[in-house]
């Protein structure tokens, strides 16, 4: 076995993040596998999108749509989800990379296997399939959400539009087939009676870091427990789930937060 893989999308914080990782473990990343944004057709977009929504949605989602799209304050505010701190310099990626279309391909399968990691290190991206997981001895996940309470997709959105204030944080977990569901290591959060903004960089930072902390201490042959989940405590959101209705209530619940410099 052979250091770390990592499964994550493309974009400057997960580049920063395989970085640093790489530069703090002494370049023990193998592999970063990118995983692009599947691109639709408009048709299929369309089709999606009625599907979602069905008639009687139709023209509300249509509305806060716009209401998002045409709105600067509101695009700015759902901006504030990715504040964070850079934490290492220069462009490119340290590590070998591989893009790909499909985490879950056969050439993706066939590379990890070939390097046979000692650990997986995943930060966002598509729903990896257990004969990937399965190629190390463990494999790690970083989620915006505070498991078990909100697991899947925007967990961290759906705490704010519940106003559940005390379920607000990014879990460090290890992997496993069912989604969001392995055993937690920790969850990070940050003081949302500070600004939103102040809030998104102190919980991304803190998350990114932590995350970091965990591998070098698994690369070391440390012990890192987890805690299993009481998964009736929460639920599955589903990216479907993610409207615009929904979107636009976030975007006015950041702004409302803003003003008032806390929640």
């Amino acid at each position: 076995m052979s250091g770390i893989v990592v499964l994550t999308t493309k974009g400057e914080a997960k580049r920063n993040f395989v970085n640093t990782l790489q530069k703090e473990t002494g370049g023990a990343v193998a592999l970063a596998v990118l995983q692009r944004v599947k691109k639709k057709s408009f048709a299929k977009r369309a089709a999606s999108f009625f599907k979602k929504v069905g008639v009687l949605g139709l023209l509300p989602e249509l509305y806060h749509f716009l209401a998002v799209k045409m709105s600067r304050s509101k695009k700015s505010a759902l901006g504030m989800l990715s504040l964070r701190t850079r934490l290492v310099e220069g462009e490119g990626y340290l590590p070998d990379i591989v893009e790909t279309d499909d985490i879950n391909s056969d050439e993706v399968y066939e590379r990890v296997k070939k390097i046979a990691p000692e650990l997986i290190v995943m930060w966002g991206g598509y729903i990896v399939k257990p004969r990937l997981l399965e190629l190390a001895p463990r494999a790690l996940n970083m989620h915006f959400g505070f498991t078990p309470y909100y697991r899947g997709t925007n967990g961290v959105q759906h705490a704010i539009l519940q106003n559940d204030f005390g379920h607000m944080g990014i879990a460090i977990h290890y992997a496993v087939a069912e989604v969001d569901a392995g055993e937690i290591i920790t969850v990070v959060t940050a003081d949302y009676k500070k600004s939103p903004e102040v809030f998104f960089r102190e919980l991304n930072d803190k998350a990114t870091r932590e995350y970091i902390e965990v591998v070098k201490k698994l690369m070391r042959g440390e012990d890192v427990p987890g805690k299993p989940q009481d998964l009736s405590l929460g639920r599955n959101y589903f990216l479907k789930e993610w409207t615009y209705g929904k979107q636009d209530a976030f975007a006015q619940k950041l702004l409302l937060w803003k003003a008032h410099e806390s929640l």
